[in-house]
């Protein structure tokens, strides 16, 4: 991206806040809002979303996609505590059309071979990213390193895209973010297309 703030937080007549959101992005192409943060470090876990709403419907008919969400504060550094858990509404804005693509990456797209997948991820508010995670045939995956990003196909999925190369282990079994002791790590690929993320079954 070019550096602009397009991920952001923003109340009907107030200024946007940056945020940095973290997401699922599941294997038919839809995004979730999990959580995000503030710039003062603050945490909100996102409960629940109303509606979705593709930015070119609106007024001003931007690219993107908005969120109407309902919001708690999960986590205040430097704030009193009296203000944990409070429940907020907003809107989240994906003020970019990565966010919002035709799916149509769809049943001609389909390969043996090929395995549309779960990945979470942190976008910061400028929709630069970091891989946390990803399911792949059940089991998750925790992102440890990330290797190498760069446009490929893979011919034997029968598709192509932006290829990025990362060091994961297995999850441990308290679903949390941290990988199962002692297990060994895997370098694997996995392929953005369009508007989905996909690995190659061997």
């Amino acid at each position: 991206m070019d550096g602009k703030t397009v991920i952001y937080c923003k109340q009907p007549g107030e200024p946007p806040t940056p945020v940095t959101v973290r997401v699922e992005w599941q294997p038919d192409g839809k995004i979730v809002p999990l959580k995000y943060w503030t710039p003062d470090g603050i945490c909100f876990k996102v409960n629940s979303i109303y509606e979705m709403t593709p930015l070119a419907f609106l007024k001003d008919r931007g690219e993107g996609v908005r969120f109407k969400i309902k919001s708690e504060i999960i986590d205040l550094p430097e704030m009193d505590e009296n203000f944990l858990h409070f429940q907020y509404e907003t809107y989240l804005y994906f003020a970019d059309n990565f966010f919002y693509r035709k799916g149509f990456v769809d049943g001609r797209y389909g390969h043996s071979g090929k395995e549309f997948i779960s990945v979470t991820l942190d976008f910061f508010p400028d929709a630069g990213y970091e891989l946390i995670c990803f399911h792949v045939r059940g089991e998750r995956y925790i992102v440890e390193r990330k290797l190498q990003t760069e446009p490929r196909g893979s011919y034997l999925a029968g598709g192509v895209g932006i290829r990025h190369c990362v060091e994961a282990r297995p999850a441990g079994a308290d679903g949390g973010e941290n990988p199962r002791p002692y297990a060994a790590a895997r370098v694997v690929a996995l392929y953005f297309e369009v508007n989905k993320w996909f690995v190659t079954l061997k």
